[in-house]
Protein backbone atom coordinates (compact mmCIF):
# COMPACT_ATOMS: atom_id res chain seq x y z
CA UNK A 1 0.00 0.00 0.00
CA UNK A 2 2.56 2.21 0.96
CA UNK A 3 4.66 1.45 -2.26
CA UNK A 4 1.43 2.43 -4.53
CA UNK A 5 1.10 5.43 -2.82
CA UNK A 6 4.53 6.45 -3.26
CA UNK A 7 4.47 5.73 -6.95
CA UNK A 8 0.90 7.82 -7.08
CA UNK A 9 2.81 11.03 -5.32
CA UNK A 10 5.94 10.59 -7.96
CA UNK A 11 3.24 10.09 -10.72
CA UNK A 12 1.54 13.48 -9.51
CA UNK A 13 4.48 15.19 -8.95
CA UNK A 14 5.87 14.51 -12.74
CA UNK A 15 2.80 15.64 -13.97
CA UNK A 16 2.43 18.67 -12.48
CA UNK A 17 6.34 19.50 -13.24
CA UNK A 18 5.24 18.73 -16.83
CA UNK A 19 2.57 21.16 -16.99
CA UNK A 20 4.66 23.77 -15.18
CA UNK A 21 7.34 23.31 -18.35
CA UNK A 22 4.54 23.04 -20.60
CA UNK A 23 3.02 26.62 -19.37
CA UNK A 24 6.33 28.46 -19.06
CA UNK A 25 8.49 26.93 -22.04
CA UNK A 26 11.77 28.65 -21.74
CA UNK A 27 11.86 30.57 -25.12
CA UNK A 28 14.57 32.59 -25.98
CA UNK A 29 13.37 35.16 -27.96
CA UNK A 30 10.21 37.93 -28.28
CA UNK A 31 9.13 40.00 -31.03
CA UNK A 32 6.97 42.13 -30.54
CA UNK A 33 4.69 44.88 -31.83
CA UNK A 34 4.47 48.48 -29.70
CA UNK A 35 2.09 51.37 -29.62
CA UNK A 36 3.45 54.44 -27.73
CA UNK A 37 3.11 58.38 -27.45
CA UNK A 38 5.84 60.34 -29.93
CA UNK A 39 9.08 61.62 -27.61
CA UNK A 40 8.40 65.24 -26.77
CA UNK A 41 11.71 66.99 -26.07
CA UNK A 42 10.62 70.97 -25.65
CA UNK A 43 11.01 71.56 -29.12
CA UNK A 44 8.23 73.74 -30.35
CA UNK A 45 7.48 73.12 -33.91
CA UNK A 46 8.35 69.13 -33.15
CA UNK A 47 5.98 68.35 -30.60
CA UNK A 48 3.26 71.21 -29.88
CA UNK A 49 -0.23 68.88 -29.81
CA UNK A 50 -1.74 72.08 -28.60
CA UNK A 51 -4.84 74.23 -30.39
CA UNK A 52 -2.24 76.21 -33.01
CA UNK A 53 -4.77 78.62 -34.09
CA UNK A 54 -6.09 81.45 -31.54
CA UNK A 55 -9.33 82.17 -30.36
CA UNK A 56 -11.07 84.91 -32.08
CA UNK A 57 -14.21 86.36 -30.02
CA UNK A 58 -17.39 86.76 -31.50
CA UNK A 59 -21.29 85.88 -31.66
CA UNK A 60 -20.45 83.29 -34.04
CA UNK A 61 -18.03 81.04 -34.46
CA UNK A 62 -16.88 77.56 -35.47
CA UNK A 63 -14.07 75.40 -34.49
CA UNK A 64 -12.72 72.49 -36.19
CA UNK A 65 -9.77 69.99 -34.91
CA UNK A 66 -8.58 66.60 -36.52
CA UNK A 67 -5.58 65.27 -35.17
CA UNK A 68 -3.47 62.27 -35.29
CA UNK A 69 0.01 62.16 -32.61
CA UNK A 70 1.00 58.62 -32.06
CA UNK A 71 4.43 56.33 -32.58
CA UNK A 72 4.19 52.18 -33.58
CA UNK A 73 7.52 50.09 -34.31
CA UNK A 74 8.87 46.68 -33.74
CA UNK A 75 11.25 45.17 -31.09
CA UNK A 76 13.28 41.82 -30.67
CA UNK A 77 14.32 40.44 -27.74
CA UNK A 78 17.15 38.01 -26.33
CA UNK A 79 17.25 36.45 -23.48
CA UNK A 80 20.61 35.19 -21.91
CA UNK A 81 20.97 33.72 -18.97
CA UNK A 82 17.76 36.42 -17.42
CA UNK A 83 19.72 39.08 -19.29
CA UNK A 84 17.81 41.16 -22.21
CA UNK A 85 19.00 42.38 -25.09
CA UNK A 86 16.36 44.54 -27.00
CA UNK A 87 16.86 46.65 -30.42
CA UNK A 88 13.97 49.04 -31.26
CA UNK A 89 12.39 50.53 -34.36
CA UNK A 90 9.62 52.65 -35.08
CA UNK A 91 7.77 55.92 -36.47
CA UNK A 92 6.18 58.94 -34.81
CA UNK A 93 3.18 60.98 -37.00
CA UNK A 94 2.26 63.89 -36.52
CA UNK A 95 -0.72 65.36 -38.65
CA UNK A 96 -2.92 68.63 -37.09
CA UNK A 97 -5.76 69.90 -39.18
CA UNK A 98 -7.12 73.05 -37.27
CA UNK A 99 -10.24 75.33 -38.80
CA UNK A 100 -12.20 78.30 -37.25
CA UNK A 101 -13.87 80.78 -38.63
CA UNK A 102 -16.31 83.39 -37.12
CA UNK A 103 -18.69 86.60 -38.04
CA UNK A 104 -18.68 89.43 -36.19
CA UNK A 105 -21.65 92.04 -36.61
CA UNK A 106 -20.58 95.55 -35.83
CA UNK A 107 -23.85 97.65 -35.73
CA UNK A 108 -22.38 101.20 -34.76
CA UNK A 109 -20.44 100.99 -37.80
CA UNK A 110 -22.79 99.33 -39.73
CA UNK A 111 -20.16 96.26 -41.25
CA UNK A 112 -19.74 92.76 -40.74
CA UNK A 113 -16.40 90.70 -40.49
CA UNK A 114 -16.13 87.25 -41.98
CA UNK A 115 -13.21 85.45 -40.87
CA UNK A 116 -11.90 81.95 -41.53
CA UNK A 117 -8.32 80.56 -40.86
CA UNK A 118 -7.00 76.81 -41.55
CA UNK A 119 -3.79 74.94 -40.36
CA UNK A 120 -2.16 72.10 -41.70
CA UNK A 121 1.17 70.03 -40.25
CA UNK A 122 2.46 66.89 -41.12
CA UNK A 123 5.80 65.27 -39.80
CA UNK A 124 7.25 62.32 -39.06
CA UNK A 125 9.97 61.26 -36.29
CA UNK A 126 12.57 58.02 -36.68
CA UNK A 127 13.35 56.54 -33.43
CA UNK A 128 16.18 53.82 -32.85
CA UNK A 129 16.59 52.00 -29.50
CA UNK A 130 19.24 49.98 -28.06
CA UNK A 131 19.08 48.59 -24.60
CA UNK A 132 20.07 46.11 -21.78
CA UNK A 133 17.93 44.65 -18.46
CA UNK A 134 17.71 42.27 -16.15
CA UNK A 135 14.80 40.14 -15.94
CA UNK A 136 13.16 39.53 -12.20
CA UNK A 137 10.50 36.79 -11.93
CA UNK A 138 7.78 37.86 -9.74
CA UNK A 139 4.76 35.37 -9.47
CA UNK A 140 3.32 33.09 -11.99
CA UNK A 141 3.03 34.57 -15.65
CA UNK A 142 4.75 38.11 -14.62
CA UNK A 143 8.20 39.31 -15.23
CA UNK A 144 10.07 42.32 -14.46
CA UNK A 145 12.88 43.85 -16.56
CA UNK A 146 14.83 46.54 -15.19
CA UNK A 147 17.80 48.15 -17.44
CA UNK A 148 18.87 51.17 -19.47
CA UNK A 149 18.61 52.36 -22.88
CA UNK A 150 20.01 54.31 -25.96
CA UNK A 151 17.78 56.48 -27.56
CA UNK A 152 18.53 57.96 -31.16
CA UNK A 153 15.52 60.28 -32.72
CA UNK A 154 15.77 62.01 -36.03
CA UNK A 155 12.88 64.25 -35.95
CA UNK A 156 12.41 65.08 -39.67
CA UNK A 157 11.71 67.76 -42.07
CA UNK A 158 8.13 69.20 -41.48
CA UNK A 159 5.73 71.11 -43.36
CA UNK A 160 2.83 73.73 -42.32
CA UNK A 161 0.30 75.52 -44.81
CA UNK A 162 -1.73 78.82 -42.80
CA UNK A 163 -4.20 80.22 -44.57
CA UNK A 164 -6.01 82.87 -43.79
CA UNK A 165 -9.34 84.72 -45.76
CA UNK A 166 -11.13 87.97 -44.47
CA UNK A 167 -14.11 89.74 -45.45
CA UNK A 168 -15.90 92.37 -44.56
CA UNK A 169 -19.40 94.05 -46.13
CA UNK A 170 -21.80 96.32 -44.79
CA UNK A 171 -24.98 95.17 -43.11
CA UNK A 172 -27.18 97.20 -44.89
CA UNK A 173 -27.04 96.78 -48.58
CA UNK A 174 -24.25 94.25 -48.21
CA UNK A 175 -22.02 96.36 -50.26
CA UNK A 176 -18.35 95.47 -50.61
CA UNK A 177 -15.71 97.02 -48.11
CA UNK A 178 -12.30 95.10 -48.04
CA UNK A 179 -11.12 91.35 -48.09
CA UNK A 180 -7.58 89.66 -47.50
CA UNK A 181 -6.13 86.38 -48.30
CA UNK A 182 -2.95 85.36 -46.70
CA UNK A 183 -1.03 82.21 -47.49
CA UNK A 184 1.91 80.81 -45.16
CA UNK A 185 4.06 78.28 -45.94
CA UNK A 186 6.74 76.59 -43.45
CA UNK A 187 9.36 73.94 -43.94
CA UNK A 188 11.15 72.72 -40.30
CA UNK A 189 14.26 71.50 -40.91
CA UNK A 190 15.57 68.34 -39.05
CA UNK A 191 17.02 67.90 -35.57
CA UNK A 192 18.00 64.73 -33.83
CA UNK A 193 18.03 63.54 -30.45
CA UNK A 194 20.54 61.20 -28.78
CA UNK A 195 20.53 59.79 -25.09
CA UNK A 196 19.75 57.34 -22.37
CA UNK A 197 16.70 56.88 -20.14
CA UNK A 198 15.92 53.61 -17.86
CA UNK A 199 13.92 50.34 -18.43
CA UNK A 200 11.11 49.97 -16.27
CA UNK A 201 9.40 46.81 -17.43
CA UNK A 202 6.10 44.84 -16.36
CA UNK A 203 5.25 41.87 -18.28
CA UNK A 204 2.56 39.71 -18.43
CA UNK A 205 2.25 36.09 -20.06
CA UNK A 206 -1.56 35.57 -21.57
CA UNK A 207 0.15 31.78 -22.92
CA UNK A 208 2.89 30.37 -23.88
CA UNK A 209 4.26 32.48 -26.24
CA UNK A 210 1.91 35.77 -25.67
CA UNK A 211 3.09 38.65 -23.76
CA UNK A 212 1.99 42.25 -23.03
CA UNK A 213 3.74 44.71 -21.31
CA UNK A 214 4.45 48.32 -20.64
CA UNK A 215 6.56 50.97 -20.42
CA UNK A 216 6.77 54.42 -19.40
CA UNK A 217 9.31 55.92 -21.47
CA UNK A 218 11.96 59.24 -20.80
CA UNK A 219 14.92 59.73 -21.50
CA UNK A 220 17.75 62.69 -20.58
CA UNK A 221 18.94 63.60 -24.48
CA UNK A 222 20.91 65.87 -26.50
CA UNK A 223 19.17 68.16 -29.05
CA UNK A 224 21.22 69.07 -31.73
CA UNK A 225 20.55 71.07 -35.49
CA UNK A 226 22.16 72.69 -37.68
CA UNK A 227 19.35 72.83 -40.20
CA UNK A 228 17.14 75.96 -41.22
CA UNK A 229 13.71 76.65 -41.72
CA UNK A 230 12.09 78.38 -44.70
CA UNK A 231 8.78 80.49 -44.58
CA UNK A 232 7.03 82.37 -47.63
CA UNK A 233 4.22 84.07 -46.96
CA UNK A 234 1.94 85.57 -49.80
CA UNK A 235 -0.55 88.28 -49.15
CA UNK A 236 -3.27 89.70 -51.26
CA UNK A 237 -6.03 92.82 -50.64
CA UNK A 238 -8.44 94.18 -52.45
CA UNK A 239 -10.13 97.80 -51.31
CA UNK A 240 -13.64 99.51 -51.65
CA UNK A 241 -12.46 101.54 -54.31
CA UNK A 242 -10.76 98.67 -56.72
CA UNK A 243 -7.68 98.96 -56.03
CA UNK A 244 -5.65 95.46 -54.61
CA UNK A 245 -1.78 94.87 -52.94
CA UNK A 246 -0.01 92.05 -53.77
CA UNK A 247 2.52 91.39 -50.85
CA UNK A 248 5.13 88.46 -51.57
CA UNK A 249 7.85 87.85 -48.58
CA UNK A 250 10.58 85.30 -47.52
CA UNK A 251 12.27 84.10 -44.55
CA UNK A 252 14.78 81.96 -43.70
CA UNK A 253 16.34 81.00 -39.89
CA UNK A 254 19.12 78.97 -39.71
CA UNK A 255 19.50 77.20 -36.48
CA UNK A 256 22.55 76.31 -33.92
CA UNK A 257 20.94 74.73 -31.47
CA UNK A 258 22.50 72.41 -28.77
CA UNK A 259 20.75 71.13 -25.58
CA UNK A 260 20.27 68.90 -23.03
CA UNK A 261 17.28 67.86 -21.26
CA UNK A 262 14.78 65.26 -20.26
CA UNK A 263 11.45 64.35 -22.54
CA UNK A 264 8.33 64.14 -21.29
CA UNK A 265 6.80 60.85 -20.09
CA UNK A 266 6.20 58.41 -23.40
CA UNK A 267 3.25 55.57 -22.34
CA UNK A 268 4.04 52.58 -24.23
CA UNK A 269 2.17 49.42 -24.60
CA UNK A 270 3.52 46.00 -26.37
CA UNK A 271 2.47 42.63 -27.52
CA UNK A 272 4.83 40.23 -28.27
CA UNK A 273 5.34 36.72 -29.54
CA UNK A 274 8.04 34.55 -27.67
CA UNK A 275 10.00 32.12 -30.06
Amino acid sequence: MKNTIYIFILLLTFKAKSQEQKEHPNYKNTISLEFYQPFQNNIREFSNDDWILGYEPSKKSNYSRKAVSNAFGISYERVVKNIILRTRFGFSIREINESESYQNINQEEDFTTNLSKEYNYKQIHINSLIGVAKRVKLVNSFDFDFGIEFAFVQYKKANGNYKYYLTQNTISDNRFLFAQNINVIDQFGSIQSIGLGPILKPQYYFSDRLVVSAEFQVYFMKTFTNDKTTRIETSYSTFEDGSFENIELSQEINYNVNQWNWTKISPLIRVGYKF
